[in-house]
């Protein structure tokens, strides 16, 4: 029998293709167009100077395709000339523009080979070090010897009148063809900055990146030359002052967004085995009875569509069906390899390895992160976490992922593969574990812009988990102690949890394009439309909003044994509120619930239909505790509360949980973690998190 390392070892087993980068061409495109339309500014020719000159840049993570797409950017421009770019290309000079760039050729430029050089006059100078290294970088392109640093120097003046000449005489292209250079893993500058003598600014700071662009700056003058930088640093930002400091550079960040399914489907059918007979990919994982459209299903939600892991996940795969010479027959068999403990270990190890190694204050963040990555909240480009930082930097430094939405807007990915690493990490807390557990379980798609509602989403997740668990906990043995109807219940439910069908009820005004529906907070006489919905559409709702018509969250058990059905609502109530809340309140809930819901559905419902609302309150008033004895309690069908304000329905009942039992679903660590997760210096201007 094989070896785990055996079994899931990520051999390099196909040849892959580069697809989805229709969107990076063209932004790629426009940006090398507007310097060659622009280089006579530069070159101060022009009295015109309006011209910030710009160049194409890639920050992201491991894994996210910077790398293959500098190497395929001329052959994708050729592959979409007459499709995508065509708009591009629609004037003349544009046209022309395009035909020249479609017979370009590229330098591939690697700066970990960077290193300082003789002779001893430029020994630090960083400038004739990024000149010996294009001259080295064209000779190993074309498999020509190259001279050692002393005999450059002698051949080669550091000018780019000198060097540029050198290069394209080197690669065999003439003077008048467009030079496209590559410069990959821009990062080494965080570590190998002190090896050269840098320019330091009025402060004393020395900033290798300004120094950096400032060569490429004046490398730009020349013509027919263009420039593409990727690689990932913490030195680089979205508001870097390499962008608007001393050398007077625009970077413009490329997406480079993760695949969708019908692009990973796409990348199935187009990648070919290593082999003579040289089979599509799908061919040897899908059988008759699991369609590439399955597979490529199964590979997004565990890869979240990132090319790097995408491809890791693939060769793992071809690795253990080729020796079985047996393809995948279901979606299920496919998952259950890939949500295999070791499967998701060995494929992720490559790419959680930076953020399992940051320091304290940049993992601070993380639970954020998480939290945006779980409830999909969108965020601008230039959204703070403090004064001096932005949140599109936070994701990546910590090696996360982003998801474009539209050129200003993302969303934080956090692939299914890394959940088990981080979950074992030791240092990880409460809330970032109910976090992680939620994600692995499904994305909440539910919570949209400003009307972000984490703490609820929070107690909704934790409730129905605890509650629809197999396993005992005490929450449910405490509702079975106070409730006739739970204990009649016999839960825990045996079908799929209902976590799988938490959606959100926004306004009538809102629409989200994915669904194509118009979803809304209900009327307060719209009850039987919401008891009906969620006994037939297993759906949990939280309505985006605090109103006055419904609780914070409601859901529908259905016992596994017993013809009952229990609508549960919850009301989450009183959070970091000092003096806690009152009868007033709770009854007030009550009415709202209670009330219209047995005046409108349980009094023509046949007896198996119940309801139930739960009071979750970190913090009660005296009054209220005094009367409870601090404890937790339910008032049946026919109970008074309040000083007999308020009678419960019938088939109804009203649970209040005391702080004591609260800490069961939220405890003071996750409280705390909320709190400094969205504290003031931390809290993005576009959520609105203290809702009662």
């Amino acid at each position: 029998m094989a070896s785990l390392d055996e079994k899931w070892k990520a051999v390099d087993n196909f040849e892959s293709v580069v697809v989805d980068r229709e969107r990076d061409v063209v932004r790629v495109t426009k940006e090398l167009y507007d310097l060659h339309s622009n280089r006579e500014q530069l070159r101060g020719v022009t009295s015109s100077c309006d011209y910030r000159l710009t160049i194409p840049f890639a920050p992201h993570m491991f894994g996210s395709g910077k790398t293959t797409f500098c190497h395929n950017y001329l052959e994708l421009v050729r592959r979409f000339g007459d499709t995508f770019l065509s708009k591009f290309a629609s004037d003349p000079s544009r046209r022309a523009f395009l035909e020249k760039l479609r017979r370009a050729s590229m330098l591939y430029v690697n700066l970990r080979e960077l290193e300082p050089t003789r002779p001893i006059e430029e020994n630090r100078s960083l400038e004739w070090a990024v000149y010996y290294l294009l001259y080295r970088s064209a000779c190993n392109q074309m498999g020509l010897p190259f001279m050692k640093p002393d005999e450059a120097y002698r051949h080669i003046p550091p000018y780019p009148s000198f060097l540029i000449p050198e290069l394209r005489k080197t690669l065999g292209i003439p003077s008048d063809q467009y030079l496209l250079v590559a410069f990959d893993e821009v990062g080494v500058f965080d570590t190998k900055a002190t090896l050269f003598e840098l320019e330091k600014n009025d402060k004393g700071v020395v900033r290798p990146y300004n120094d950096f662009f400032g060569i490429i700056s004046q490398l730009c003058k020349e013509p027919d030359l263009f420039f593409i930088v990727v690689g990932k640093s913490k030195g680089l930002s979205i508001k870097n002052d390499v962008a608007f400091g001393l050398s007077r550079v625009i970077l413009h960040f490329i997406p480079l967004s993760p695949l969708d399914a019908s692009s990973i489907v796409e990348f199935l059918e187009r990648s070919l085995l290593k082999t003579p007979t040289q089979v599509p990919v799908c061919n040897v994982l899908c059988s008759s009875s699991f369609s590439v459209n399955e597979l490529a299903d199964s590979l997004l939600e565990c890869t979240g569509g990132v090319p790097g892991l995408l491809t890791r996940a693939v060769n793992m795969l071809l690795n253990y069906i080729i020796p079985r010479n047996q393809p995948f027959i279901s979606k299920e068999e496919c998952l259950t390899c890939m949500n295999d403990y070791d499967f998701r270990r060995i494929c992720a190890e490559p790419f959680v390895e930076r953020i399992l190694n940051l320091d304290e204050d940049r993992r601070s963040v993380f639970d954020l992160l998480l939290m945006m990555a779980l409830y999909r909240i969108p965020s601008k480009v230039d959204d703070r976490l403090t004064s001096e930082s932005f949140l599109y930097d936070a994701v990546t430094e910590m090696g996360l992922y982003r998801y474009p939405i539209d050129e200003n807007t993302f969303q934080v990915l956090i692939p299914k593969v890394f959940v088990v690493i981080f979950k074992n990490d030791p240092s990880i807390s409460s809330l970032e574990k109910i976090l992680l557990g939620s994600l692995d379980v499904e994305p909440v798609d539910c919570f949209f812009y400003s009307k972000c509602r984490v703490f609820e989403g929070i107690v909704a997740l934790r409730l129905v988990l605890m509650l629809s668990s197999k396993n005992r906990n005490e929450l449910r043995e405490l509702l079975c102690q106070m409730s006739p109807i739970w204990k009649q219940m016999k839960l825990p439910i045996s079908t799929i949890s209902p976590i799988h069908y938490i959606k959100s009820v926004v306004s009538s005004r809102e629409t989200r394009n994915e669904s194509n529906k118009s979803r809304r907070t209900f009327a307060s006489t719209e009850w039987n439309k919401i008891i009906r919905e969620t006994l037939y559409l297993e759906t949990v709702y939280i309505p985006v909003d605090a109103t006055s018509h419904s609780p914070d969250i409601i859901f529908k058990l259905q016992s596994p044994v017993e013809p009952k059905v229990l609508t549960v609502g919850v009301a989450c109530k009183g959070r970091w509120k000092s003096e806690g809340i009152g009868w007033s309140d709770i009854i007030d809930e009550a009415k709202k619930f209670l009330d219209p819901v047995y005046d409108q559905v349980l009094s023509s419902a046949m007896d198996y239909h119940h309801c139930m609302l739960i009071i979750v309150s970190t913090k009660l008033s005296l009054n209220v505790s005094n009367e409870l004895g601090n404890q937790s309690r339910c008032y049946s069908s026919g109970m008074f509360i309040g000083n007999d304000s308020f009678k419960v329905p019938d088939n109804c009942e009203l649970v209040i949980l005391c702080e004591r039992d609260v800490q069961m679903l939220i405890d003071d660590e996750i409280l705390n973690g909320l709190e400094r997760a969205f504290g003031v210096s931390h809290n993005p201007t576009f959520w609105d998190l203290d809702r009662t």
